[in-house]
């Protein structure tokens, strides 16, 4: 299987998200990890007369960001409203001894606004798409094609 991974504008919050695209099966997979989007578009069924997909979405309403002290990482798309128990499940992991909490964050999205609730995002969290865009083409120069701008999470 061969693929193509870029970032691309997330149609949920107009910021950078990840698209990786099999351009050999159409099939595609896209997240961002500003608001928690996520989309699929996988083979269901495959025949000599037809191909058949499934496509998933959901709306983002937010993302968990655990990175731990080794450097390790552990990234949470909310597919759904956040309960107030999970709330609180996240605020005691993200308190963990093991967790670093300056390169940790919670964030919610609701009704196109972003609420930090712990932690603090990077600076590249804040910046809309195009502005991503701009840094990452000046930082790597512009691809032969446009639309795959570098990532950097």
């Amino acid at each position: 299987m061969a693929s193509n991974i870029y970032a691309t504008k997330c149609p949920c919050c107009g910021r950078s998200a990840i698209e990786d695209y099999y351009y050999k099966t159409g099939e595609q997979y896209t997240y961002c990890m500003r608001c928690g989007y996520n989309y699929s578009k996988t083979i269901e069924k495959c025949t000599t007369e037809c191909l058949e997909y499934k496509e998933e979405k959901n709306d983002g309403n937010g993302v968990v960001v655990l990175e731990k002290k080794d450097g390790s990482r552990k990234k949470i798309l909310l597919d759904s409203a956040v309960t107030d128990e999970q709330l609180e499940n996240d605020k005691t992991s993200f308190l963990a001894d093991n967790i670093d909490q300056n390169k940790s964050y919670l964030v919610l999205f609701r009704d196109g606004v972003f609420t930090v609730l712990l932690g603090n995002p990077p600076e590249k969290f804040y910046l809309s798409f195009e502005e991503y865009k701009e840094k990452m083409f000046a930082k790597y120069g512009v691809p032969d094609y446009d639309f795959m701008v570098p990532i950097e999470e």
